[in-house]
């Protein structure tokens, strides 16, 4: 089957996740053609020859998550389709793609729905159409990231939302999964060291001033910064990182649904400090604290973390209860891609698309 793979370039999460997901569905026979754009996108899924387009980026303030920047310095998509639409058309029917897989990528949904092909939404942000509304004060952030998701995964044949729980209010083709864990944290033996793992999508540097009051080591992974200062190490991501995170006691970092994942695969005590404005990490981080795998907070003090520290024994029995299916998405989507296309051949044209 020829599956065309549209990844969300903006954070890492989903391009780790289609490192894995891509390969799999390569070891199953299929062959497989990535989208995605941003340029540590494009070089981590180097492996896979991806087409490069053109996606949304967010951007930030020290006060959050920044609507006003976010629109105005997006506009350069629409220029760029309006120059390479054609050229992006024909390079998917030269494919000859049986189906489409998007990984919160809105221009795969598109094509897909242009070219006729079933489509399968894969991502964690589908959940937040299956919750209910949240407190006070986070409304317009939370209708704003349900508006995204809708925009970004509309008319899915199924939709494989990864999630820690199941939801009663799912339609049918609406299938709730634990997340996949990559083959390199599943072979990792954890264990609890010394020091803490601190990754951030954002610099953060009032955190940091926080730290360096602590009588402990941090291990810190933000914007491939390097080097030392008292008892903060900064670090490439590369190949410490998942020693790092394999042998730490605890994590503190921003609230990314992949890294929970692994964090909650690892039973590694988690203290969230989710984006502002962002409801998607606002959303992940109120499931740390509720679920007792450690705490969350959008403004970080030093009390807050010795209390976090003081309680990782309890974190930990926690999560030693919690049970996550490491394979359950890939099964679901082999499973659904061959429900929506049992016969690739069947039907279709000398351009290899569906007649309709």
């Amino acid at each position: 089957m020829n599956i065309v793979y549209g990844v969300s370039g903006e954070g890492l999460g989903h391009v780790y996740e289609a490192i894995e997901v891509a390969s799999f569905l390569q070891q199953e026979g299929h062959t497989v053609k990535v989208l995605t754009y941003g340029d540590r996108a494009v070089e981590s899924l180097k492996a896979f020859n991806p087409t490069r387009i053109e996606g949304i980026q967010l951007y930030f303030k020290p006060q959050g998550l920044s609507l006003a920047d976010t629109l105005t310095k997006n506009l350069g998509c629409f220029p760029f389709y309006l120059r390479h639409w054609h050229r992006l058309r024909r390079e998917l029917e030269e494919f000859r793609p049986d189906a489409f897989i998007t990984a919160y990528e809105p221009f795969t949904t598109i094509a897909a729905h242009e070219l006729r092909r079933p489509l399968i939404s894969m991502d964690n942000q589908n959940e937040l159409l299956y919750i209910r509304p949240p407190d006070e004060g986070y409304g317009f952030s939370f209708m704003l990231a349900q508006w995204a998701t809708r925009v970004c995964t509309h008319g899915a044949a199924h939709y494989i939302v990864k999630s820690f729980h199941e939801s009663e209010e799912a339609r049918s083709n609406v299938h709730f999964v634990a997340p996949i864990i990559q083959n390199e944290i599943r072979r990792l033996t954890p264990s609890y060291g010394d020091h803490v793992l601190v990754y951030l999508t954002k610099p953060n540097p009032e955190l940091i001033e926080v730290l360096k009051t602590l009588d402990e080591t941090f291990f810190v992974y933000c914007n491939n910064r390097e080097g030392s200062d008292g008892n903060v190490t900064y670090r490439r991501q590369g190949a410490t990182y998942v020693r790092d995170l394999s042998q730490c006691k605890a994590i503190i970092a921003t609230t990314g649904f992949s890294l929970i994942a692994d964090a909650i695969y690892l039973k590694k005590p988690y203290f969230g400090v989710p984006l502002k404005r962002q409801f998607e990490q606002t959303h992940n981080g109120h499931f740390i604290r509720d679920s007792g795998f450690g705490e969350c907070s959008e403004t970080v003090t030093r009390e807050a973390l010795l209390g976090f520290l003081g309680r990782l024994p309890l974190y930990r029995e926690s999560l030693s209860r919690y049970h996550l299916d490491p394979a359950e998405q890939e099964r679901t989507l082999l499973a659904l891609l061959s429900k929506v296309c049992p016969d690739p051949l069947e039907g279709s044209g000398r351009n290899g698309l569906t007649v309709v």
